[in-house]
């Protein structure tokens, strides 16, 4: 089940709020993780056990972790990671290993694929932050097993994030009170993501798709196909989170922004500050200060960089393309920092947004593709090799509504800057976007009922 589905709007979602509404004050915890249960189970109910199993592993290990003192403390934050961790290796990275060692020793194993949960290494990621957190004495642990299985497992980011941290939902999940206007909020930030979702990226989508399928594309398909791509996963994803934030604010709970008008940035660094915020800070809190940060020689600093973005890469899918499309952003903060450092002359706002623009979108190019094979085609016809001007199937392929979503997605990029819009923050003064939401939903909720349902783009991850 996806939240852009006729089930979730009008199934799913309204008997839960119902449900909800009825249920006491205390046993609201229980409703949510029952129906988050229900939710995962609507995919895949043979994988629901091995979600609760983590869950129960590190609330378990979290109580440990917090009695324990001396070496006993290590051992008890390490058991309390490797279930977790070593179920993301499993699900996640087996298949991708075993056929590597396949194509390095030219044998075949008849190995049968191993399925991989939705939403296990976001999953798996809040698992292991708690277990951090509760070792560093950065959080308590938590007594009650339905208020830690509540945070984990609370179907608005359960499949596809942000990254939640116990830490920021603890005090709401013990004690929380009704308030009409967040819970108004919520519906706002619920219809605007979702019309982000259905109208945008799922608009863009068989663009992309065809631009991808070419055999021979010319420089014009490529950069056609990427700029939709560009657009398409930030409309998703972000579409995405703020669907998310609007669930959780309807009970009462309130997700971190996991979005920050990423494609206006004029550097690297501030790129990966705004995309994907919950992702970007876990891999700086819990992998790159624990390797040092920026600590010791420039040597080091760059190593522990390209470490945590190859690591980064690999946590978005088991392909070495991932690994190299991380290394890529790595090498980029590598140099990025060096220059810096070296007291270098700057590029200047405009310039640094447009390079940096550039640099991501050259990232994506690789991203989106499925193969080395597909990559190489994709970066031949971005180099001229097939021509420059747009072939006749990309032509043919190409809706002058896929045109018109376009404009639109790089207008509403740009928006927030000619306008100062924060999308956050719950201001009277937006009251645009509030009237907005409505019919834009409907719209939205209209032109789903023509289409398949799209599945989010990080449900893969």
């Amino acid at each position: 089940m996806v939240f852009a589905s006729d089930s979730f709007l009008f199934l799913f979602l309204p008997v839960f709020l119902i449900v909800y509404a009825l249920t006491p004050g205390m046993a609201r915890n229980l409703a949510i993780l029952a129906f988050s249960w229900l939710f995962y189970a609507w995919w895949r109910a043979d994988f629901l056990p091995l979600i609760v199993s983590i869950a129960i592993w590190s609330w378990a290990t979290g109580l440990w972790i917090s009695r324990a003192e001396g070496r006993a403390r290590g051992w008890a934050l390490f058991v309390g990671i490797v279930w977790p961790l070593a179920s993301l290796v499993w699900f996640k990275y087996a298949n991708m290993l075993v056929h590597s060692t396949e194509v390095l020793t030219a044998s075949v194993w008849g190995w049968p694929d191993v399925l991989l949960p939705i939403g296990l290494s976001f999953f798996v990621f809040g698992a292991i932050s708690y277990s951090t957190d509760v070792f560093r004495g950065t959080v308590k642990a938590e007594p009650s097993f339905v208020n830690y299985a509540t945070y984990q497992s609370m179907f608005g980011h359960l499949v596809a994030g942000p990254v939640v941290r116990y830490e920021w939902v603890a005090q709401r999940l013990k004690e929380r009170t009704f308030h009409r206007a967040e819970f108004m909020f919520g519906v706002e930030r619920f219809m605007l993501g979702f019309a982000q979702k259905v109208l945008i990226a799922d608009t863009l989508a068989p663009l992309v798709d065809a631009g991808y399928a070419i055999a021979h594309p010319t420089t014009a398909d490529v950069v056609l196909a990427v700029t939709g791509y560009t657009l398409q996963l930030y409309f998703d994803f972000s579409g995405y989170s703020a669907m998310a934030i609007g669930l959780g604010l309807m009970v009462g709970l309130k997700f971190p922004e996991n979005f920050d008008n990423p494609y206006l940035s004029t550097s690297l660094s501030e790129f990966w500050r705004r995309w994907h915020i919950s992702l970007s800070s876990w891999l700086r809190d819990y992998l790159y200060i624990s390797l040092g940060g920026n600590r010791g020689s420039t040597t080091r600093v760059s190593t522990n960089l390209l470490i945590t973005m190859g690591l980064g890469g690999l946590w978005h899918g088991a392909s070495w393309t991932f690994l190299i499309w991380g290394l890529w952003h790595g090498f980029g903060l590598m140099v990025g920092r060096v220059w810096k450092n070296l007291r270098l002359p700057g590029t200047g706002a405009f310039a640094g947004h447009i390079l940096t623009l550039a640099f991501v979108m050259v990232g994506w190019a690789l991203f989106r593709a499925q193969s080395w094979a597909e990559a190489g085609v994709i970066f031949s016809g971005l180099a001229g090799t097939n021509g420059v001007a747009l072939s006749p199937a990309m032509g043919a392929a190409i809706r002058p509504v896929e045109i018109a979503t376009i404009v639109l997605g790089i207008g509403l990029v740009y928006l927030p800057k000619v306008m100062r819009i924060d999308p956050s923050a719950p201001n009277p003064g937006h009251w645009l976007r509030a009237w907005a939401a409505l019919p834009l939903f409907l719209f939205a909720v209209l032109v789903l009922q023509g289409r398949m349902v799209v599945p989010f783009l990080y449900f893969q991850f």
